[in-house]
């Protein structure tokens, strides 16, 4: 390809794959496809031919494997694209050369669920999608795809009274969502009313022991009375053999609800409807059988075990009576845990050692910290770990003669959680599965107050201000352990520290995302009582999740001019030289001709290691020249004198602000470098441990701004978004994570 086709072809690619990532080939060669650029087309054998020969856009991260490709940012690319003002689907619309896949189209969970309910269908919310695409192929293949006013109409199926669906592909409206939108329609065509192929299934009653086999399966992996999805239950058994049709039964639901120890209930999360399912127990306090359950199970009074039928679990029951009666201790775990307490400058020798962690788990049994995993049983003993918490013993039923139990497992290292291990900035993401940020974003910001979240220079919203915000806010409620999830582990939420334009709280709800990366996924925002989230949320948590807090002093949000302030001037300066304006740089070292001429460069260069490396070569010839070093921060002090004088005319001239990554409170003063009247970066003061001020940084205006919205909604006089520009001089950041404050 010539560079003109070149910037076609990446003007076609950036209209869909706008961010730059890794990308399935099949996808991006769909899409090139569906626009009109096919290899034959272009010239190519393979796409992966193609992609050797543009570099400056694909590259292969695995040569052996060619099933994903990067698609990167073209610098020449970007400055040449002309037609970014026009819908991603502008160039195909129309065309029946369309291949739908989850890139291109928007199909929301909510229109999929109601789809299946109007065919009377029994198949998944994804299984139903694939139906979808299989249908439109279908209906490209056999000339039944129309174009209609806009819009795509092609059949899909017939309900069960004759009426056919028609499924419709419009453009998506939504500026930050996927190419195309589905719905669909009940149309009038009708073929008179037809019988649903299903399989011919006659309810049968499940024997007794078949349901004491699935039962045992169950209570070997899930937890006793606990809310657990049905999907998750139905996908256990099915992959251990239990077939529902070989009973007569086409749906899982209706087998399950034929078990009499497990509690079906219908709820709606997110809007979308959901069954949880509840594993009862069968044994009494007594380990006798459940009166409520009729099946011919035995207690420990008789010749058989519970655990003859139920895999040794014994129903989650904590066992009666000394731990050495019911439990083996083993030579390799004792041996473990003797060492332990040994390496932790005790001696001890194996008889105490067993009392010990018999009286242990007596103790646990009674403070109620016996917790069950599984089938396996886990308390904790009197010794520490290096954290300061207990080392904890699991115990596992044996599958020997003699004692039910054994001490399987002896945990004694220090465990660090996952999530307050990453970077704050990163946070929220590993908790939960977020979907598409602009949406999501999108979403929040039409819920909340109306508030600027983008700076002067954003050319399209994408709630730059916001998008940090909502991350470091995660990361506050994480340390102040405010993180609210329910018992059963099926609801989880957060106070955002928002408010609707009723200033009601706006908080972040998730559920389990079974099968995904992360272990919690979003489902929305909501106010208490709004909506089926909102009530969804208030008949879970109670009290309602606390919005993060910042200061726990109001002393420390106003600026108090009986402490002295400590400034480094030549720290403040050298080592923030990158964050103050060349404009000043460029006055203050005008007597210095190689200097001005790296300013010079500087202008006109955006990449950050080149910027960087100019830096460092200005840091350099102030700190070898005393005179130029004295002029700049004598400037810095006059400027920090006028910011002073200006807190004292309006207090609210200091902003509170809170840094996440060291977990501190600030206040931050305006420096006016170049014009008295308009500040160009943020003094930051932390309040030492005597008492004194401390000058800790400087920030560029937009750093400031987005540390300082999250200790509040801003008021300052001089601290307004629609007024910062955040392509600022500083070598630091290159995208919307790095513009928080680093220091």
């Amino acid at each position: 390809m010539n560079n003109e086709e070149k910037l076609q072809l990446y003007s076609c690619i950036k209209r869909q794959f706008t961010d730059p990532g890794l990308y399935k080939s099949s996808r991006i060669y769909e899409w090139m496809y569906t626009n009109g650029y096919s290899l034959e087309k272009l010239g190519y054998d393979s796409f992966e031919e193609l992609c050797r020969d543009f570099p400056e856009v694909f590259v292969f991260q695995d040569i052996p494997n060619s099933e994903f490709v990067l698609i990167k940012s073209w610098q020449n690319g970007d400055s040449n694209i002309s037609d970014r003002g026009l819908h991603p689907a502008d160039n195909f619309f129309g065309t029946k050369n369309i291949i739908l896949n989850d890139d291109i189209i928007e199909m929301t969970q909510q229109s999929l669920y109601a789809l299946t309910k109007i065919l009377n269908s029994s198949i998944t919310v994804q299984q139903m999608k694939q139906e979808v695409f299989n249908s439109f192929e279908e209906a490209k293949q056999s000339n039944k795809l129309d174009f209609l006013g806009e819009k795509y109409v092609f059949p899909i199926d017939y309900c069960p009274d004759g009426q056919l669906v028609n499924g419709i592909i419009t453009k998506n409206l939504n500026a930050y969502g996927k190419s195309l939108y589905f719905s669909f329609e009940k149309t009038r065509i009708s073929r008179g009313v037809i019988e649903r192929k299903q399989p011919i299934a006659i309810p049968a009653e499940i024997p007794e022991e078949e349901k004491m086999h699935i039962y045992s399966l169950l209570i070997g992996n899930f937890p006793l009375n606990h809310q657990l999805h049905m999907a998750a239950i139905s996908k256990y058994l099915t992959d251990r053999g239990v077939d529902r049709t070989k009973f007569g039964f086409y749906k899982m639901k209706d087998f399950l609800a034929q078990l009499n120890y497990l509690e079906l209930k219908e709820i709606v999360l997110g809007g979308v409807p959901q069954i949880l399912v509840t594993i009862k127990d069968l044994y009494s306090e007594k380990g006798a059988v459940n009166s409520t359950v009729n099946f011919p199970l035995y207690n420990r009074d008789n010749n058989r075990k519970a655990s003859d039928y139920i895999g040794h679990n014994i129903a989650n029951k904590i066992p009666v009576g000394q731990l050495g009666d019911f439990c083996n201790l083993p030579e390799k775990p004792m041996a473990i845990l003797e060492k332990f307490v040994e390496e932790s400058g005790r001696q001890i020798d194996y008889y105490d050692l067993t009392d010990a962690i018999a009286e242990d788990f007596d103790d646990a049994r009674r403070n109620g910290t016996v917790r069950f995993y599984g089938e396996k049983l886990i308390f904790p003993c009197r010794f520490k770990k290096n954290d300061g918490s207990n080392v904890e013993l699991t115990l596992k039923p044996s599958t020997y003669e003699g004692k039910e139990w054994f001490l399987y497992y002896v945990d004694t290292l220090v465990h660090e959680n996952k999530i307050s291990a990453v970077s704050p900035v990163k946070q929220l993401e590993s908790f939960a599965y977020l979907g598409n940020w602009q949406i999501m974003l999108s979403g929040l910001a039409s819920l909340a107050a109306e508030e600027e979240w983008d700076f002067e220079n954003s050319s399209h919203k994408s709630f730059q201000i916001l998008n940090q915000y909502l991350k470091f806010t995660f990361s506050r409620i994480l340390r102040e352990k405010k993180l609210c999830i329910s018992p059963n582990n099926e609801f989880a939420a957060f106070n955002t520290g928002l408010v609707d334009k009723h200033y009601d709280d706006i908080y972040a709800c998730f559920v389990p995302n079974d099968g995904g990366g992360s272990e919690w996924k979003l489902v929305g925002f909501c106010t208490a009582f709004s909506s089926v989230l909102g009530k969804s949320l208030t008949d879970i948590f109670n009290p309602l999740p606390i919005a993060p807090e910042y200061f726990t002093r109001y002393d420390d949000m106003f600026f108090d001019f009986n402490k002295y302030l400590h400034i480094d001037y030549e720290h403040l300066l050298l080592d923030n030289i990158c964050r103050f304006p060349l404009s000043f740089l460029y006055e203050q070292l005008f007597d210095n001709q190689q200097a001005r001429e790296i300013l010079d460069r500087l202008r006109s260069v955006y990449e950050k290691s080149e910027r960087i490396r100019l830096f460092e070569q200005i840091k350099k010839i102030i700190a070898s020249n005393s005179r130029l070093s004295l002029r700049l921060q004598n400037s810095l002090k006059s400027s920090v004198e006028l910011a002073k004088k200006r807190v004292r005319h309006n207090y609210k001239t200091a902003v509170p602000s809170y840094f996440p990554k060291h977990d501190s409170i600030a206040l931050m003063l305006p420096l006016a470098l170049d014009d008295e009247k308009t500040p160009d970066v943020a003094l930051v003061l932390e309040i030492t441990r005597l008492g004194s001020y401390q000058a800790q940084t400087i920030l560029t205006l937009s750093q400031a701004y987005i540390d300082a919205r999250l200790v509040s909604c801003m008021s300052a006089e001089w601290l307004f978004a629609s007024q910062i520009n955040s392509l600022q001089t500083s070598p630091e950041f290159s995208t919307d994570e790095d513009i928080s404050a680093i220091n």
